[in-house]
């Protein structure tokens, strides 16, 4: 008796339900959802603290910048021009040098040249001096004490010029070093107690203040004044926060030597600075509402030349 094979079973094939399907889905996108909020949390963080970060590096920048242009003003000598609660006029040094020659009537004087093989060069500036600029020479008096010693002011009355320093003052080595020295005409005539080798310095009437650009930003800004024309405003460090009585983005009080505040420029000895900042935009750092994040430096200018 014939009988048939069995018929073999087939296999169910491999797949997924559309409702498992679903659930995949469903479940990638909760995790994707988690990991997009984690990266743009963690973006905003990083992105608020660039921003404080900037705003603490524009606190450094001034805290550089200002000691080191007022730290040598000397009160006593008159450097301070004028002085408020949020600028400051002073006398800046420019540069050193020495007298290498002294002019016909002692109205002008020759200084060695800024550059010497030798590098042993007694002229030093940061800027050349032009007519209108300031300088001030050592005048030894007529005693061999130090009582009538002093520091007299002159104008440079005129165009620098070229003019010999020679080898015999031996401030030159060389006959184009001789060549190279420069006459600086003077608003007055030297004392005749001003010998040739005298010490010189010059300075430049300069400004710290604030000041508002013409986008609205109030950054600390600075000018100075060669041939005694001031150039426009430069800004230095900033955003600050804006001028106010109290609360202000800049703040200069002035002390006398007792550490009393003055307002008489001769008598200062100290000047204390405040300076305070905010951020350009709104930040959240922790995920919550964006605020302004606000920070503030003070610090204290003693005077080297005080009186």
């Amino acid at each position: 008796m014939l009988t048939a094979a069995p018929r073999p079973r087939r296999r169910s094939r491999a797949g997924v339900t559309l409702v498992e399907l679903m659930v995949v889905l469903v479940i990638l996108g909760l995790v994707g959802t988690v990991i997009m909020r984690v990266v743009l949390r963690q973006q905003r963080f990083y992105a608020g603290a660039a921003a404080i970060t900037s705003e603490r590096a524009d606190l450094r920048d001034l805290a550089t910048a200002l000691p080191t242009d007022l730290r040598g003003i000397s009160s006593a000598g008159g450097d301070i021009y004028a002085m408020s609660d949020s600028s400051i006029d002073f006398r800046l040094p420019m540069g050193l040098s020495t007298v290498c020659v002294l002019g016909v009537g002692l109205t002008s004087v020759v200084v060695p040249p800024a550059s010497l093989a030798s590098r042993s060069g007694v002229t030093t500036w940061t800027a050349a001096p032009v007519l209108g600029d300031s300088v001030l020479i050592y005048d030894e008096g007529a005693s061999s004490g130090i009582a009538d010693d002093s520091w007299r002011p002159y104008k440079i009355s005129g165009a620098p010029t070229a003019a010999a320093c020679p080898n015999t003052t031996r401030f030159t080595s060389t006959a184009a070093e001789a060549a190279a020295g420069v006459n600086l005409p003077l608003s007055a005539a030297l004392p005749a107690t001003t010998p040739q080798g005298s010490p010189m310095m010059f300075f430049r009437h300069a400004h710290y203040g604030l000041f508002q650009t013409s986008s609205g930003k109030t950054m600390l800004g600075y000018y100075d004044c060669p041939a005694g024309t001031c150039g426009a405003m430069t800004p230095i460090a900033g955003p600050f926060l804006p001028y106010a009585a109290t609360g202000s983005g800049l703040q200069f009080t002035y002390y006398d030597s007792t550490g009393a505040v003055t307002n008489v420029k001769t008598s200062v000895a100290r000047i204390d600075v405040v300076v305070r900042a905010q951020t350009a935009a709104p930040v959240a750092l922790t995920g919550g509402n964006k605020s302004y994040v606000r920070d503030s430096l003070a610090f204290s200018i003693s005077l080297r030349n005080r009186q």
